[in-house]
C-alpha cells in the first residue's frame, strides 16, 4: 500500500508542529506567522454552488485505535480553566504525536455552511486542499469527502479547534460539522516541480 511522502509529513505535520513548539516557548518570530499557511489552506470544490475555494483550518486526526482514548483526554481538557500556554502543551503531548497520527486523512470543521457546505451536502464528494506557503512551496491534495455529525469524527475536530480557540461560552457543536478529506492523490506544486504527483 503506497505511504504519504515523507516531505509531505515534514511540511504539513513536523513544520507545524515546530512552529507551535515557539508559540509555547515563547520565542516568537516572524517564521510563526508564515507557518500558519500549514494550518489554512484553501478547501477547492465544485458543484451546485460553482466553483468555490474557502479558507479554513485543517489538521491530521490519530488513528481509529487511539480515537477513543484521545477523545477522553480532550473532554478532561475541555472541562479545565483556560490558559493559552497549558493549551499549546496539551496539543504537542496529546494531539501532535506522530506515532498517533493518519497521514492518510485530514479534518476540518463548517463554520459557515455556504458554498463549501452547498457543493459537498449536495453531490459533490471530491475536494482539492491546496496549500501553499511563501515563497514557493504548495501542494494541491486531491481527496474524497466525508461529512461527520454526532460521531468520533466530528467530536474530535471540534474538541481539537476549541483547546486552543477556546470560545468564552462552550459553542454549540451541532452547529459546526465536521470535514473528513480521505487522501486519494499529492501532487508537489511547487515552482520546481510544478504540478509532479508524489503520491500514490
Amino acid at each position: 500500500m503506497p505511504v504519504i511522502p515523507e516531505e509531505f509529513i515534514k511540511y504539513a505535520f513536523e513544520e507545524r508542529v515546530a512552529g507551535i513548539r515557539k508559540l509555547a516557548e515563547r520565542k516568537f518570530d516572524p517564521s510563526v506567522l508564515l507557518g500558519f499557511t500549514r494550518h489554512n489552506p484553501a478547501i477547492i470544490t465544485c458543484g451546485g454552488a460553482g466553483p468555490n475555494g474557502s479558507i479554513k483550518g485543517i489538521g491530521f486526526i490519530h488513528e481509529e485505535e487511539y480515537l477513543e482514548e484521545t477523545l477522553q483526554k480532550l473532554r478532561e481538557e475541555l472541562k479545565r480553566p483556560y490558559n493559552p500556554r497549558e493549551a499549546l502543551n496539551f496539543l504537542l503531548n496529546e494531539i501532535y504525536v506522530r506515532e498517533k497520527i493518519d497521514f492518510t486523512k485530514l479534518v476540518s470543521l463548517e463554520l459557515a455552511k455556504k458554498h463549501t457546505w452547498a457543493n459537498v451536502t449536495g453531490g459533490s464528494r471530491e475536494a482539492t486542499v491546496l496549500f501553499f506557503t511563501p515563497p514557493s512551496t504548495s501542494y494541491e491534495v486531491r481527496c474524497e469527502v466525508e461529512v461527520h455529525e454526532g460521531d468520533e469524527v466530528w467530536e474530535y475536530t471540534n474538541a481539537v479547534h476549541d483547546v486552543f480557540h477556546r470560545p468564552k461560552k462552550p459553542r454549540n457543536w451541532s452547529r459546526t460539522p465536521a470535514y473528513l478529506f480521505k487522501i486519494k492523490e499529492i501532487y508537489d506544486n511547487g515552482e520546481r516541480a510544478m504540478g509532479v504527483r508524489i503520491y500514490p
